[in-house]
């Protein structure tokens, strides 16, 4: 007989392997929908759901996100416990029944209990087991995960029991089909409310924003809703306000708190020309501001679209709690149904049924699948909170066995501000034309030079042409028509240039007090000298002696000369100061560090030692403010401050214990349980109980993090 092709192929597919279409996301709970969305209309317009599920706790809650689904996960637990206690009151009295076999008027009550129990279970089976079916058998195929689990120990007791009912056996077990709902249903809202407060710096962060602004349209002032502000729009901001969008400064002057950026608490002068940030809040000036991006470019909405996208990211541990439950389901339902054949052969078929059903709930991994993701999110959104951003969770694992932290010296182990301690110049014009080259660089010392030469007059307007970067030597460019070069002593004699007489007692000079020399030169040659002086910041000698105390190696890599070096080493007793390195040296003493099995981390500014923080295992970049999104670093450091890097380390350390831990208690309760059901000494109903208290363990011990 020809087979039918219209039947439905029945597959058998893991949903931890299912590829994720990034582009969308769950209308309801905000997660990367895996596979093909279901689509509904919202509000007059189609929207995207992972599953059918979401979709009904939006229109039953109208709430998005966790919190929506933690509260539909509540109600029906209300819902389900309501019934399932009358369940098992009934099923009580049904079970002393036995106790007067010889009375005919007992037996019909009983008789007519069974069918009123299940008319109270059937309703608990519907509402909690049917969503937990649709997600077990979708679309043709059997999905392994928790949910095949119960569905077949529920559903398995439930039809046995209908079937008792109908053909009156005494095997009812709707007390357990329904009381092993109800467990799942609270365990579900306890998961998923621990991750909606996971979640709630997302909405501390929403809330930084206010949700009216005042803009001037046609010369009046209207008050719109923050989601209404165009580019182009002339927003007004008195003193006492937050920002409600990025934009520059077209009008007043005052103070602006930007710690919620920076983590810098003294307040910014902002004046024309300057530009605002949303999620920041004027002290005493009152503002117009323009806006110049749309509201995604927003650095506040940045800041949220990162949080998703690093929510979505997987440790390598999760990958590997993935695996292990993909494999691990097929070889629990193959025990539970091996268990389940002995004890019919030994005890008949409600014997061998229970021990299918425990054996089955005991199994469900759900404290596996919980312990490492929920550990992650919660350290990442702890990172964000201090004002580091650590962009994925396997950067956060990764960061957790780092056994080498090198240093970069200017800007980092230094304080970014240094000053021009002196100027000397062949030609005084030389100066003008350095300035103006400068401008378009972001090195500290290329600002540094810049804020001296404003201070002093010496700023014009020039046009500057073919500027270029060389990392780790200097900057070079046209500016009105004269070729200029702007580096290091090493960048001279890359160059070709020798050093004028004059000049080379300044360096010597400035290399003996510690400071740092660079050169301006043109096509003719050397033409001038300036000297930075620098200092280093109050808060490194702590911070190396943390890291030593957690048994890192630290080192400083720097282009800077050996007098420097050894003044570092003596004040803050680093022994691996590498001074005088070009940008492949600095590479160089990276891979032999990681030749030797290191995981090494290198903490820069992210801009003139890229190469560096993107060579290293963790590129780590300081004072990134606005600029969440340096390439070369896979964590941006929103301030200045040194000891975010020791508290980066720790708290991933934290997380890393926590997790073992997780997936420790995980498998030995596991191991247990599995051999109490399949020896047949564990009730189904105390299985998915002890399944219940696992998660809240694992839940609980995960929200330890907070406490680092």
């Amino acid at each position: 007989m020809a087979k039918d092709r219209n039947l439905p192929k029945i597959t058998v597919e893991c949903e931890c392997n299912t590829p994720v279409i990034e582009a969308k996301e769950c209308y309801q709970c905000r997660i990367p929908i895996t596979g093909k969305p279901l689509r509904y209309k919202v509000d007059g317009q189609y929207q995207d759901f992972c599953c059918f599920g979401c979709y009904l706790i939006y229109k039953t809650t109208g709430i998005r996100g966790e919190e929506g689904t933690a509260v539909a996960f509540l109600g029906k637990f209300g819902f389900g416990y309501f019934f399932a206690m009358l369940v098992f009151m009934l099923s009580t009295y049904m079970y002393g029944a036995h106790l007067t076999p010889d009375d005919p008027e007992a037996q019909a009550f009983v008789g007519f209990i069974k069918y009123i129990i299940l008319i109270l279970a059937t309703p608990v089976m519907l509402l909690l087991g049917v969503p937990i079916l649709r997600n077990a058998f979708t679309g043709g195929r059997i999905n392994l995960n928790t949910d095949t689990l119960i569905v077949l120990g529920s559903f398995s007791a439930y039809f046995l029991s209908v079937y008792s009912v109908f053909t009156n056996k005494p095997s009812v077990y709707f007390e357990t089909a329904t009381m092993i709902l109800v467990l799942m249903t609270f365990g579900r809202y306890i998961e998923t409310s621990s991750r909606a407060k996971a979640s709630n710096f997302m909405k501390e962060l929403l809330k930084l924003s206010p949700e009216k602004a005042v803009v001037i349209r046609d010369g009046k002032e209207v008050e719109i809703n923050r989601d209404e502000i165009k580019v182009g729009d002339v927003v007004k901001i008195v003193p006492g306000e937050k920002i409600p969008a990025d934009g520059v400064v077209i009008e007043g002057k005052g103070h602006v708190d930007e710690s919620l950026l920076t983590g810098e608490t003294k307040p910014v002068l902002k004046q024309v020309g300057d530009e605002l940030y949303t999620g920041t809040t004027s002290i005493d000036g009152a503002f117009k501001i323009k806006v110049n991006k749309p509201a995604e470019d927003w650095t506040l909405n940045r800041f949220i679209q990162i949080m998703k996208e690093i929510r979505a990211t997987k440790a390598p541990i999760n990958r590997i709690a993935d695996t292990i439950a993909y494999y691990f389901l097929p070889v629990i339902i193959t025990i539970a149904f091996s268990a389940g054949i002995y004890w019919y052969l030994e005890e008949g078929f409600e014997k061998a049924l229970i021990v299918f059903m425990s054996v089955l709930l005991i199994s469900c991994p759900c404290a596996f699948s919980i312990g490492a993701p929920l550990a992650l999110w919660i350290g990442l959104s702890e990172a964000m909170r201090e004002g580091i951003i650590i962009k994925g969770a396997d950067i956060l694992e990764k960061l957790s066995s780092v056994k080498t932290v090198f240093f970069d010296k200017t800007g980092t182990i230094t304080d970014r501000n240094m000053v021009v301690s002196y100027v000397k110049a062949l030609d005084e014009n030389i100066v003008k034309l350095a300035c103006c080259l400068e401008r378009n660089s972001e090195h500290p010392l290329a600002k540094s030079f810049v804020s001296y030469c404003v201070q002093r007059g010496f700023m014009t307007d020039c046009k500057v042409e073919d500027f270029k970067v060389h990392f780790g030597y200097g900057v070079e460019g046209i500016v009105d028509g004269v070729q200029i070069y702007i580096g290091s002593k090493s960048y001279m004699d890359k160059l070709g240039f020798s050093l004028p007489e004059e000049l080379k007692k300044a360096e010597k000079k400035a290399e003996e007090n510690g400071e740092i020399p660079v050169f301006i030169a043109t096509d003719k040659g050397v033409s001038g000298i300036i000297v930075f002086s620098q200092s280093i910041r109050k808060e490194a000698p702590k911070v190396i002696e943390v890291l030593k105390k957690i048994k890192i190696k630290v080192g400083v890599l720097t282009g800077d000369t050996p007098y420097f070096a050894k003044i570092l080493r003596e004040k803050l007793g680093i022994e691996d100061v590498r001074a005088s390195l070009l940008p492949h040296d600095k590479l160089k003493a990276i891979d032999e560090e990681k030749k030797k099995g290191k995981t090494v981390a290198m903490v820069g500014d992210g801009i003139n030692d890229a190469p560096a923080l993107t060579r290293a295992d963790i590129g780590i970049a300081m004072g990134c403010g606005t600029d969440l999104t340096r390439e070369s670093a896979n964590i941006s450091l929103l301030s200045d401050d040194l000891r975010k890097v020791p508290l980066a380390i720790l708290l991933a350390k934290k997380v890393r214990k926590v997790i073992y831990t997780n997936m420790f208690w995980a498998f030995i309760y596991n191991i247990i349980g599995i051999g109490l059901a399949v020896l047949g000494k564990l009730n189904p109903m105390f299985a998915a109980l002890a399944m219940v208290l696992s998660s809240a363990f694992v839940i609980a011990n995960s929200v330890r993090v907070k406490n680092w």
